[in-house]
């Protein structure tokens, strides 16, 4: 039985290429806006059928907006927000929080990419969007519900990486109004600056 992994904000596609690789039965989306990436994410699933690139960004709106390319290190910091001043003050020896470009993207909403491909369940949510997560999941509308189990990655601290970033407070508060189990809050960083949450949707425990 096919399964669906989705990949929001895939980067360099670490945490879904191997899965496409391992188990043809799993149709993989990777959504990324970054131009780089999306070339990288081609060049390396060009063969195979069940790994979708999704060169977009994502969040609780359809339209355009500006997207912040921090093309240092691993490309990872990039994000739809802007740098807080607290990234340059309390996250020490970091020299990848910086803009190299500002380039324009096509944001979309999940709920309207599931309804287009008639996307019935949703077996692993992986979602790291850089201070937007949140969002994300606001933009799944009442097709949250079709998710078994996934991770988010939140905030500990209020702004510690980008201007008004969705908090890890926030985030399992909204995931318990969901029907969702927090299994688990780990740190992401040495600092503790900010957290992966690992979930589970009730109805599958």
């Amino acid at each position: 039985m096919k399964k669906i992994f989705f990949d929001v904000g895939a980067n360099f596609g670490t945490s879904s290429i191997h899965k496409a690789k391992s188990d043809p039965e799993t149709i993989v989306y990777a959504f990324e806006p970054t131009p780089e990436l999306i070339l990288h994410l081609k060049t390396q699933t060009f063969y195979l059928k069940n790994y979708n690139v999704v060169g977009k960004a994502v969040s609780d709106y359809e339209g355009m907006a500006t997207f912040n390319i921090a093309g240092q290190a691993d490309w990872g910091c990039s994000s739809l927000l802007e740098f807080s001043d607290k990234s340059k003050t309390d996250w020490p020896g970091r020299t990848d929080f910086l803009v190299t470009k500002q380039i324009q993207v096509e944001v979309i909403r999940l709920d309207n990419f599931i309804a287009k491909n008639n996307i019935d369940i949703i077996d692993y949510f992986h979602c790291d969007t850089q201070g937007s997560d949140l969002d994300v999941l606001y933009g799944l509308g009442e097709k949250i519900s079709i998710i078994k189990e996934g991770t988010i990655e939140a905030a500990v601290k209020q702004d510690i990486l980008y201007k008004n970033q969705n908090t890890v407070m926030e985030c399992v508060e909204f995931l318990k109004m969901n029907n969702f189990e927090v299994v688990s809050v780990s740190s992401n960083d040495p600092e503790f600056n900010e957290a992966n949450i690992h979930f589970k949707n009730k109805l599958y425990l």
